[in-house]
């Protein structure tokens, strides 16, 4: 729905007759305004198109709140019909207005006794019953939070526009994207969105400056029916069984909705998160041709992986957006125009930059917003608070965990071969930029990978780090890793599995596809597997420069898997394989487990045991590799935990030491025997 705040200008005599009412009827029901009101609410139950609501008449003004729907009626329409309704008003003012002005409208209405239903059932009709709830999570805090803002564009120009860009640093892609939407091979109309965004930033407030361009251009340009944003944060995974939350994507209909990308999960499994986004995803599709989406990620505050990020994104078109950067002397010019915003007027420029850090070249714009951020806080204490003026607030350095994907994977063990071959890639890479740097024409290699490997052979775990790794060389742009098997790439009917496919790649744009047990689709007795087969060679044709594609599995049948379709043995550039681990390494590994678990074998003998257990289970087939080394872990915590529970129902005080401490005894074979499936029930 689109709000407005309509003003006509009127006679005395119909502002009489408006509120005018008959003296027998308490209630107002013999009112002018009463009765317009239950007619425009009349009319909105059974067309849906728009409603009206008188809500305040003086000598010579009428004011009206307008609800409709710009898919079905146009705002010139609804204030013709308006002006019929009331002869002789002539409409002097019209201004749109977020929900909590529309409901304010309404309130006064009410308070005046013109509206027949309640103010509730009106919001619930029109799809504006929005808030933010209370005490529907653990701890009684809201479940999320939504603010609104109406933007302008009744003056913009385009000239306006790029010198907004400018004070604000804009990066490339957005100053690109404001060139598209200013483009004159657009229509001036509106029919649709044919592109959402991604907004990347260090800061919210960063991210909001970009907003604050982005939609009075795409308003300007007709590209938006209105310039109401709503704005969704603080997200709990709770959102996804809120009636209201979901009412937003109608409230919002015709408008802009921007979601940011951090949401607080209190449950121990990961599943809300994933409804959750489904949800959202869901809802993209369904309204994103009506509803602007605008997702906002903000550095360091995002908790959910590229890859949900990745499969929330994939039913649209996106435009990603980036924070920009600029030399010093603009990062001093946007940090002056913040400060100017403030009620501070007794400082200089020179106190004002020296919150810019001194050993850069080049600024971005949450850089900015940091020194903005120092400066306004240390404002409070010399030209408000004081009192603080002197006092020095306690300094807290806290070292952050290197976590660095390049190192993971060379602190891993073994996998000299797949180790090799990144360090191929990356110093291709590097080597490309340089040419490129020299005028030599740039060429993306194909990198398709198959890897091949036993169960617990780290396969997986690599392929996310690579994922990861191939970002930070940028390699690849987003990252994010899709994985998927056979029941993720064949449909239940003809002509689906072509479009899933599909959706798939969209989904791993910028990152990997990795296809777990792809020999599986060849041993599909129909065609769809083939059928999927056909379309992943096309489609690793069609998305060779935006998407890189890991077929994994077993070794020998990976190698059938290639002999039968050598359209996709001629596209997989790199054939790694991830071997078994033998005793030695497979301690390694259980040392490396056991370390992160803040636990650590005893002596000696508890590695020696750990390491006759290990070249048993090496002599088994698919013993389960790193699988089986983290099985063997935790049965022994399960065992010293039972240990020590023992020890401590005897009234005997555990040490931190003792807690850590895996024994010999608490290690013991795991048998390892293979399963069948048999139809019937279970017995007591």
């Amino acid at each position: 729905m689109v709000l407005y705040r309509l003003i006509f200008s009127c006679s005395k005599e119909l502002a009489r007759k408006l509120i005018q009412r008959d003296e027998k009827d308490d209630f107002c029901i013999g009112c002018g305004a009463f009765q317009l009101n239950e007619k425009y609410e009349t009319i909105y139950n059974m067309e849906k198109e728009a409603q009206a609501i008188i809500s305040e008449v003086s000598d010579d003004r009428i004011t009206v709140a307008l609800a409709y729907d710009v898919l079905k009626i146009s705002l010139q329409a609804c204030t013709a019909s308006l002006a019929e309704e009331m002869p002789g008003a002539k409409l002097v003012q019209m201004t749109e207005i977020t929900v909590d002005e529309f409901k304010r409208e309404v309130l006064r209405a009410d308070k005046h006794k013109w509206l027949d239903e309640d103010i509730e059932f009106i919001l619930l009709d029109l799809g504006l019953d929005i808030t933010c709830e209370q005490s529907c999570t653990a701890d009684g805090g809201p479940i999320y939070k939504i603010s609104e803002i109406v933007y302008s564009a009744e003056d913009l120009t385009q000239k306006k526009s790029q010198e907004q860009l400018s004070d604000i640093m804009a990066s490339d892609s957005f100053r690109e994207e404001i060139e598209r939407i200013y483009s004159k091979e657009n229509e001036k109309k509106f029919y649709g969105h044919p592109v959402h965004y991604l907004i990347t930033a260090g800061d919210k407030a960063a991210a909001e400056d970009m907003i604050e361009v982005l939609v009075p251009a795409l308003l300007k340009n007709k590209r938006l029916p209105g310039g109401r944003v709503c704005s969704v944060y603080d997200l709990t995974v709770h959102a996804n069984n809120s009636h209201k939350f979901k009412s937003i994507f109608s409230a919002v209909k015709g408008e802009t909705v921007v979601i940011y990308l951090s949401i607080q999960n209190d449950e121990p499994l990961a599943n809300p998160y994933q409804e959750l986004l489904q949800m959202i995803s869901r809802k993209l599709g369904e309204c994103g041709n009506d509803t602007l989406f605008i997702f906002v990620d903000i550095s360091g505050q995002r908790n959910i992986a590229d890859d949900a990020v990745a499969t929330l994104l994939q039913n649209a078109d996106m435009i990603r957006l980036d924070e920009g950067y600029g030399d010093v002397q603009k990062a001093r010019a946007y940090l002056k125009k913040l400060a100017d915003k403030t009620q501070y007027t007794d400082y200089t420029e020179e106190d004002l930059n020296a919150f810019l850090s001194k050993d850069k070249i080049e600024y971005t714009v949450s850089d900015i917003y940091n020194a903005y951020n120092q400066w306004f806080g240390l404002g409070l204490k010399t030209h408000v608070y004081k009192a603080y003026k002197e006092q020095n607030i306690a300094q807290f350095q806290v070292k952050k965990r290197d976590n660095r994907p390049y190192e993971a994977l060379q602190k891993m063990v073994g996998l000299k071969e797949v180790k090799k071959v990144t360090d191929e890639i990356i110093a291709a890479a590097r080597m490309r930029r340089v040419r490129k740097s020299l005028g030599f024409e740039d060429e993306n290699a194909v990198m398709h990978m198959l890897f091949s490997g036993n169960p617990g052979s780290a396969k997986t775990t690599v392929a996310r780090l690579l994922a990861q790794i191939l970002k930070d060389e940028e390699i690849l742009k987003n990252g994010q890793l899709i994985e998927c098997g056979r029941q993720d790439l064949v449909g239940k009917y003809v002509g689906w599995t072509a479009k899933i496919v599909e959706r798939k790649f969209r989904a791993a744009r910028g990152g990997i596809l990795f296809i777990d047990e792809a020999y599986s689709l060849l041993e599909d007795r129909n065609s769809y597997g083939a059928e999927a087969i056909n379309t992943i060679v096309q489609m690793m044709e069609n998305y060779r420069e935006d998407v890189l594609v890991i077929f994994a599995g077993y070794p020998e049948k990976m190698q059938q898997f290639l002999e039968k379709n050598e359209g996709l043995r001629s596209r997989i550039a790199f054939h790694l394989n991830f071997p078994d681990y033998n005793a030695d390494e497979l301690l390694e590994i259980l040392r490396l487990m056991a370390e992160k678990k803040c636990y650590q074998l005893a002596d000696a003998e508890a590695e020696c045991k750990c390491h006759r257990l290990f070249e048993g289970a090496c002599r088994e087939e698919n013993f389960g590799n790193g699988r089986y080394a983290r099985n063997l872990l935790e049965h022994a915590i399960m065992r010293q935990a039972q240990r020590m529970y023992m020890d401590m129902e005897g009234n005997r005080e555990i040490s931190k030491e003792e807690a850590m401490i895996l024994t010999a005894d608490d290690f013991e074979k795991i048998e390892m025997r293979k399963t069948h499936k048999k139809i019937g029930f279970a017995t007591a």
